[in-house]
This record gives structure tokens, sequence and C-alpha cells, in this order.
């Protein structure tokens, strides 16, 4: 029979990314029951109201669903709502990173050149300005890499911010994960990001003289260079 543990504090939200992340990494199998109520209880030491927070939590995401008489069962991949960045951090530790990097390189592929050819049609002039001081800031000289990325990383979602798609901003997070994940490689092969710096001038540019197609051209030979230097030149 499955246990669980969690820590002294025993939130709702620990409990499900506990549960969560045991799905998630494949410890617990699509299909699978969980232990009955009486028996989490027991194990992980927290009120009825806190359990059944978390299992909505986890309900929520499409993770589990309860059916009465058969119990709490785990649900398969394809129900999980993956662009959740809570469901994304879960995902942490499992054995095909470089699979899940890939895949959320991916997601940008076709998303942010229509951002930078949206935001060339809609972005204000204030978010134009935005976008120009994002670009500013990953020119200057960083103290650390983590200032580096979080540079490169308010960039694009600038640009997102202003397509003023509704529908994109949700996809904002996930956008932020794959930077998270794709930027830090791309420091580690080039030493930094002067490499890139031009192909991002030519995103701003693009934009600032209103042109969504040279824009989404752009960006998209900014992402295409960077999936080829970061996924592709890896395989065998």
């Amino acid at each position: 029979m499955t246990t669980f543990t969690i820590g002294d504090r025993g939130l709702p939200a620990q409990i499900a990314a506990e549960i969560g992340r045991r799905i998630a990494l494949g410890e617990l199998k699509p299909g699978e029951i969980l232990p009955k109520e009486s028996e989490m209880l027991g194990n992980l030491r927290v009120s009825r109201t806190t359990l059944r927070e978390a299992l909505k939590i986890l309900s929520t995401k499409g993770f589990i669903e309860a059916k009465p008489r058969l119990g709490t069962r785990v649900r398969a991949p394809e129900h999980w709502n993956t662009l959740d960045p809570v469901v994304l951090s879960w995902h942490e530790g499992a054995d095909d990173q470089q699979q899940l990097a890939e895949e959320l390189f991916e997601i940008r592929l076709a998303i942010e050149p229509m951002a930078a050819g949206l935001a060339a049609r809609r972005g204000s002039a204030d978010e134009l300005e935005r976008i120009r001081a994002a670009y500013a800031r990953m020119t200057e000289d960083h103290a650390t890499v983590s200032a580096a990325i979080e540079a490169d990383i308010d960039f694009h979602l600038e640009i997102i911010q202003a397509a003023h798609n509704r529908f994109l901003l949700p996809v904002s997070a996930v956008i932020r994960t794959a930077l998270t994940i794709s930027i830090p490689r791309t420091l580690r092969t080039f030493g930094g990001l002067q490499h890139s710096l031009k192909m991002h001038e030519a995103i701003v540019e693009a934009i600032e003289a209103r042109n969504a197609a040279t824009a989404e051209t752009a960006a998209e030979t900014l992402l295409n260079a960077t999936y080829q230097r970061n996924f592709l030149s890896a395989q065998p």
C-alpha cells in the first residue's frame, strides 16, 4: 500500500506538491488508487480539512479523480494541467529533464514570434520603451548569473505583455519556466549574453518600426539559433 510523509507544517500545498511530484515522476502510476482517507490522515498527521484541500488542488490540476466506491485514482498525463507553473515545478528531478527542456523550448518557438509581431502592431509607446529598456539591461555587465538570466527573461516577457492578447498572458509563466531552464544552458555554452545581443536588438528595432513581419522573423531567427545550440547540436 502506498504511504506518504510530509513536513511538520502540513499545509495543503505541501501535501499536494509531495503527492504531485510522486505522480509526475512516475512513482505513482496512472490508475493507481491512493490510500483511504483514514490511512492518509494517519500518515500525514493533518486535519481532514487540510487533506481534502490538498486533494482538491491535485484534482483541479488534473492529477487525480475521486469516484464513489472506487476511491481516488491517479489520472494519466494527458489530463494534467501541464501549463500550470506549479505542475511544472513538480517535474523537477525527473529523469527526462533534457526532453522536458526541449518541449518547453518548443512552446517558445510556437508563441514568441507571434507575440513579437503582435507587439509591433499593438504595443503602446510606453511598452515599446520598456522593451528597449529591458534590452539595455541585457547589455550591461551583470554581477551574477541570476541577474543576467532575469534581464533576459524580462525582455521576452515585456514583449508578451505588449502583444495585448489575453490568452498569451497566462502562458507567460510557462515561457518564464522555459527561459529559466534554457538561458543557463546558453550561458554555460557561450559564457554570457553577448553572442545573442544583436539578434535581440533586431527584434527591438522591428517592433519599434511597427514591422510585424520583420519582428516575427527576427524572433524566429533568435529562437532557431538558440534551439540549434542548446538541443540539436547535442544530439548524436
